[in-house]
């Protein structure tokens, strides 16, 4: 084992699985082409090593952030020429992130805070973007032929210091730009920082279902004794901290992703609510999803103890789930259940393959953990469909990142129109309403200052929906989280020219986020928001405490 430092170097498809259903043999064969062609070569002519790759991307590390960095441009810039033959909605996109930091070494493998930070940091890069941090940053600023933006800090999870985030100017003509850089209230902050924060909003805001609580057993003295030896632990051993991740689907039908794509969220969001665990997000579990990565780097990237792995079949109006309970380390199965339900028993089947984890978790813990019954909301099946639906019409969106992509436009309405049937069908459950709302701002994200009264018809839209969510549900904290965002974004876009009426505006934004994260402390996207909020009031310490919740 050999700890040093380096800049690491993470790059990933966008949009792997959706390209791998419509061709799976054609995006291989480009994908191994680009490596062969492009990316292993300049890696290696960089003076870099590939580390391993992960089906829809790699991992290298350098010697130099600045051979890193000089790497991830040539790769960006030459990939849209060739890719240019490509149908748009088939073109192959990279998203890279870097970060220079502390690594340790084993096997030819790297781990540790500095890969975890650069993992983050390109899932925040949007399409064909290279982001980095602010420690790759000082070391390149006024050394290479390129621009820079800031994008000032982000939360990581497991890191307790937010990481300063700045995206790469590949146009020539930004050489030597480092434009920006946060500024005082009342004065416009780049629209591209609020692009990150609303792919955070669009991939990791999801919705809690359920909750769950801790039951205080009898057996206080072993209990105590497991806890001692528990601490004792490294993340990689710790068996609390968790990530699900993605189902597999395993039959034809249409439907069936959808499906397992929403067991796979709720039973994330689920798991999340548990006191005694760390659970990662959905964001850390999307990096994997589709791609074939050994257990033990998954671990040591998400540094987690143990993964929840499935699949998800539907035969003859059955749905089958296949659940497994892995150790991270080594990728044994400590318990492994099959549940099956009908299809219109989609609900049940949420809360049984919620309960069969506890279960297998109460064992491997030596806790009990206690499912409290799905709370009052979604219980119509064809609307819980719809919305799955939806949401992968809209994560499609997202993944084209572009408002001029007329594809990115009638994925968008799609899900729209599909949310809205929902709320016919079950005009009681606040969900439906809240994404159309989150639909809305990505639409007036696009729009942004390019079209500012564009930008603001879906800013109107997005709020009616917001205020309908808590007329349905009062204490709903992804009404309220929905709500303070728009605010927060109408402010940005100095959409109220009265210093008065722009200054009620941003306090009611403030308000908003805070009651969201009042109701749920876990509302990631709400402290996100908070924390850019914070900075424009110059309060920089709480703002750089939000930022690391």
């Amino acid at each position: 084992m050999e700890r040093r430092l380096a800049a690491i170097f993470a790059l990933d498809m966008v949009g792997y699985s959706r390209l791998m259903e419509g061709d799976e043999a054609d995006t291989l064969s480009r994908q191994k082409t680009h490596r062969s062609e492009l990316i292993d070569p300049a890696i290696a002519n960089h003076h870099g090593r590939v580390v391993k790759g992960t089906g829809d991307g790699l991992l290298a590390e350098f010697a130099s952030a600045v051979d890193a960095v000089e790497c991830a441009a040539e790769i960006q810039r030459a990939m849209p020429e060739r890719e240019k033959d490509s149908p748009k909605e088939r073109r192959i996109i990279f998203r890279v992130g870097i970060n220079v930091g502390d690594i340790v070494a084993e096997d030819g493998d790297i781990y540790g805070d500095g890969v975890n930070v650069a993992a983050r940091i390109e899932s925040l890069a949007d399409p064909g973007d290279v982001y980095i941090s602010g420690s790759a940053f000082s070391q390149v600023k006024n050394k290479v032929a390129l621009g820079f933006e800031d994008l000032g800090p982000h939360g990581v999870k497991n890191i307790d210091e937010p990481v300063q985030v700045y995206r790469v100017l590949l146009d020539p003509a930004a050489v030597g730009l480092v434009p920006g850089k946060p500024r005082k209230r009342r004065k416009k902050i780049p629209v591209e920082l609020l692009a990150a924060a609303a792919v955070i909003l669009v991939l990791g805001g999801g919705f809690a279902i359920r909750d769950f609580v801790m039951r205080d057993t009898t057996r206080q003295d072993a209990r105590a004794t497991r806890a001692s030896a528990l601490e004792n632990l490294t993340e990689t051993e710790d068996p609390r901290r968790i990530a699900v991740l993605y189902f597999d689907p395993r039959s034809p039908q249409e439907e069936v992703p959808y499906l397992a794509a929403g067991l796979t969220e709720a039973l994330i969001n689920e798991l999340s609510k548990v006191s005694a665990l760390e659970v990662t997000s959905r964001n850390g579990s999307a990096l994997f999803r589709g791609a074939v990565v050994p257990t033990d780097s998954i671990g040591r990237t998400l540094q987690v103890g143990t993964l929840v792995d499935g699949t998800v079949a539907l035969s003859e109006d059955q749905v089958r789930v296949e659940v497994s309970l892995l150790r991270a380390s080594t990728g044994e199965a400590f318990r492994r259940q099959q549940l099956v339900r009908p299809r219109a028993e989609v609900f049940e089947l949420q809360d049984e393959l919620a309960q069969q984890v506890a279960l297998f978790l109460r064992e491997m813990l030596g806790e009990e953990l206690e499912v409290i019954e799905r709370q009052a909301g979604a219980e119509n099946v064809q609307a819980w469909e719809l919305v799955q639906r939806a949401r992968a019409q809209s994560d499609l969106a997202a993944e084209l990142a572009d408002g001029g992509n007329e594809t990115a436009w009638e994925r968008t309405a799609a899900a729209d129109s599909m949310l809205a049937l929902a709320e016919e069908i079950a005009p009681e459950w606040v969900e439906p309403t809240v994404r159309r709302g989150w639909l809305a701002f990505e639409r007036s994200r696009w729009a942004g200052v390019s079209d500012p009264d564009d930008a603001e018809r879906w800013i109107d839209q997005g709020m009616n929906h917001a205020q309908i969510a808590l007329q349905l549900e009062p204490e709903s904290a992804g009404a309220l989280e929905l709500k303070g965002k728009l605010e927060y974004w109408r402010w940005i876009l100095d959409l109220d020219q009265d210093p008065q009426v722009a200054g009620r505006l941003f306090d009611q934004a403030e308000a908003d986020l805070r009651q969201a994260i009042a109701i749920n402390p876990d509302q990631a996207g709400a402290w996100d928001f908070l924390s850019h909020l914070l900075l424009n009031k110059d309060q920089v310490a709480e703002a750089k405490m939000a930022a690391s919740r």
